[in-house]
């Protein structure tokens, strides 16, 4: 027994789907506005679902209704479906809405002009299949020249995809052309029923894939979530130590140097007791913003806990951490951040400096810990200055 699957029966699905998925994009979007697009994507769908629910009810609605409404509001819909996901995804289309706008336009004049002036139903198709054509290579294009810059594995499935789809209404714009005239859109070829499940495929497909790069995005999150310190945006303490034991174990293979800097804010319970903790933490924020800025690529900054911040320095011996050190001492002194009353507060920090030993240290810990000795050090001599373990000392009054 063989099923035969007409546009309308075909139709029923993709509307159920269509408006589905829409309707949980609409939720989710609503929910995690964060995720950007993906309302867009919804309401695509949903106007995707109305258009073939249009078209499906032709000769029970007008002609005009059904025809030159309902074929531009799928149109409309995939539109929307690729705009939210290029914003979802973080690309910006080229194409200008108003460009969107005229396309669409020019198709429901054409199916007015094709049905109530000149009925030609392999006309109105051709229309339709061009217009959608130029609709799914417009993000195949725009996926093509992102693809190396986003979620690889995604994209180019998403590209393929839409590269197919034009394809594929491509060939049912020629193969319409070359049919005989068509007397009822309803019992078409089986090109045109594969028209419907091509729709199918794409409100499938981009939902799923939305699914995949939003997973991903929230993994990421969550990566740098557990390696970065919220309040600074460096790094925290159980990434540093990943950090080092990879350089310790670079540098204990090929001999080369590392060091590692403490810093410490002087006097900063004063700072919160006096201006209170939103002071505090701009304070926090102002000297990370110094650390980033005066440390190379490859360095590793954190906060370590409360004000005191730590920096790995591979390829860097003593001498050239605490110039590293003394450039920051010094840019720190300069800076000035206001308070909620309007005073600029000022504040400085002391620093240690230490080098990997190769003929001593059996781990990097040991030369954190004579970096810590020498921060202590420069508190006891009076903060605001920078002190190596090798005795080296810098401070507010040095050239």
């Amino acid at each position: 027994m063989s099923i035969e699957l007409d546009i309308r029966t075909l139709s029923l699905t993709l509307i159920f789907y269509s408006i589905v998925f829409g309707a949980g994009m609409l939720l989710y979007g609503r929910d995690h506005k964060s995720f950007v697009g993906i309302r867009l994507m919804g309401t695509g769908y949903i106007f995707i679902g109305v258009g073939h629910f249009l078209l499906g009810m032709r000769h029970v609605l007008n002609d005009f209704t059904s025809i030159v409404i309902g074929n531009p509001i799928i149109i409309l819909g995939v539109v929307l479906v690729y705009r939210g996901l290029f914003r979802f995804i973080g690309i910006v289309p080229k194409l200008d809405y108003r460009l969107i706008f005229l396309l669409i336009t020019f198709l429901a004049g054409s199916l007015y002009y094709y049905k109530f002036q000149v009925p030609d139903i392999n006309a109105r198709m051709i229309l339709f299949s061009l217009t959608y054509s130029i609709i799914c290579f417009i993000p195949a294009f725009g996926l093509w020249k992102h693809k190396k810059k986003h979620f690889n594995v995604q994209i180019n499935l998403l590209f393929t995809m839409y590269l197919v789809m034009g394809l594929f209404h491509s060939f049912r714009l020629i193969s319409t052309i070359r049919e005989d005239q068509l007397l009822d859109f309803m019992n078409a070829g089986s090109i045109h029923s594969m028209a419907v499940i091509a729709s199918e495929i794409l409100v499938i497909m981009t939902s799923f894939m939305t699914i995949w790069i939003g997973t991903d995005k929230l993994q990421r999150k969550l990566s740098i979530m557990s390696r970065t310190d919220p309040l600074t945006q460096l790094y925290n303490r159980r990434t540093f130590e990943e950090d080092c034991d990879i350089e310790f174990s670079r540098a204990d293979r090929t001999k080369s140097p590392f060091s590692i800097i403490i810093c410490d804010l002087d006097l900063f319970k004063k700072v919160n007791d006096q201006y209170g903790h939103q002071a505090g933490d701009e304070v926090l924020k102002a000297f990370s913003g110094i650390l980033r800025d005066n440390v190379r690529k490859h360095d590793t900054v954190a906060r370590y806990g409360g004000e005191e911040f730590v920096i790995l320095l591979p390829e860097t011996d003593s001498k050239a951490a605490v110039v590293v050190a003394e450039n920051i001492r010094e840019k720190t002194q300069s800076v000035r951040v206001r308070s909620q009353d309007g005073s600029n507060l000022s504040f400085s920090a002391s620093f240690g400096a230490s080098h990997y030993d190769h003929n001593n240290d059996d781990n990097w810990v040991a030369v954190l810990n004579r970096a810590d000795k020498s921060l202590y050090s420069a508190k006891e001599k009076g903060r605001n200055r920078v002190v190596s373990s090798d005795g080296e000392e810098t401070d507010q009054s040095s050239p």
